[in-house]
């Protein structure tokens, strides 16, 4: 697995959570982070806060994608959070929110990497297969097999291609 889709497979999973605004889930979010990684919730929800009132991190079809910089953490944290009744993020297609896919990176990190994240996590949720799946995830279980059977067949497709590209290369070689 490459080092950035090992972080698609998200550390915490929450379902179900309860908030009626932004603020509030993301309030709750920071919690669940503080429970889970240790990291105090107040710096945490600044910097989600901080981001989203920059510019909303919902992307469409139901799913934001909080994300911010972190001191203090050497590696990025994720985390999925299902809404128990779907949220205004104001979303570019008006459509309520009802997965977060929340990604905190270090504060000192690569940035390449951070957006390849924030792109590969835009990619799964454009998967119309991954999400009918995801949606019929009743427990954190089922949750990580959606993600990791989406890695698992990301990987596979990938491999293949260059197996492809590898057998036409060796077509073309002088004296095959």
């Amino acid at each position: 697995m490459d080092t950035v889709a090992q972080w698609l497979c998200p550390q915490q999973i929450e379902l179900n959570l309860d908030a009626s605004s932004r603020w509030e889930a993301l309030r709750a979010v920071s919690s669940v982070i503080e429970r889970s990684q240790g990291l105090c919730a107040a710096p945490v929800f600044r910097a989600l806060w901080r981001r989203e009132t920059a510019a909303s991190t919902a992307i469409g079809n139901g799913l934001a994608i909080p994300h911010a910089r972190i001191p203090g953490i050497v590696e990025p944290v994720t985390v999925y959070v299902r809404m128990k009744a779907p949220l205004e993020f104001l979303a570019p297609d008006g459509k309520r929110v009802s997965d977060l896919f929340v990604i905190l990176v270090p504060s000192e990190g690569s940035n390449g990497e951070h957006l390849q994240l924030l792109a590969l996590v835009a990619e799964v949720f454009s998967d119309s297969r991954f999400r009918e799946c995801l949606d019929g995830a009743s427990d954190p279980q089922g949750v990580r097999s959606a993600f990791s059977n989406w890695i698992g067949e990301r990987q596979l497709g990938t491999a293949r291609a260059a197996g492809a590209v590898a057998v036409g290369l060796g077509r073309g070689l002088p004296g095959r």
